[in-house]
C-alpha cells in the first residue's frame, strides 16, 4: 500500500507540473480558456485513477514476486 501511495503522489506531481506549464501556454497551443477547467479536472481524475490502478496491477499481476520482497 505504501508503494501505491508513492506512485499516486509521483503521478500527481507530474500532472501538477503539466498543469502549471499549460496555464501559461494554453493559448499558444490552441486551447481556449473556457476549456481549461474541464481539461484540468478531467485529467486529474484520469491520472489519479490510472496511477492507483496501474500500481496495483503492476504489483499484484505483473510482478507479484517483487511485491513480497
Amino acid at each position: 500500500m505504501k508503494q501505491t501511495w508513492s506512485d499516486f503522489i509521483s503521478a500527481v506531481a507530474i500532472w501538477a507540473a503539466g498543469v502549471f506549464v499549460l496555464m501559461f501556454y494554453h493559448g499558444k497551443i490552441g486551447i481556449h480558456s473556457e476549456w481549461m477547467p474541464q481539461i484540468v479536472f478531467g485529467s486529474f481524475a484520469v491520472v489519479a485513477l490510472g496511477s492507483v490502478i496501474g500500481s496495483l496491477v503492476w504489483r499484484n499481476l505483473i510482478r507479484p514476486q517483487e511485491a513480497n520482497t
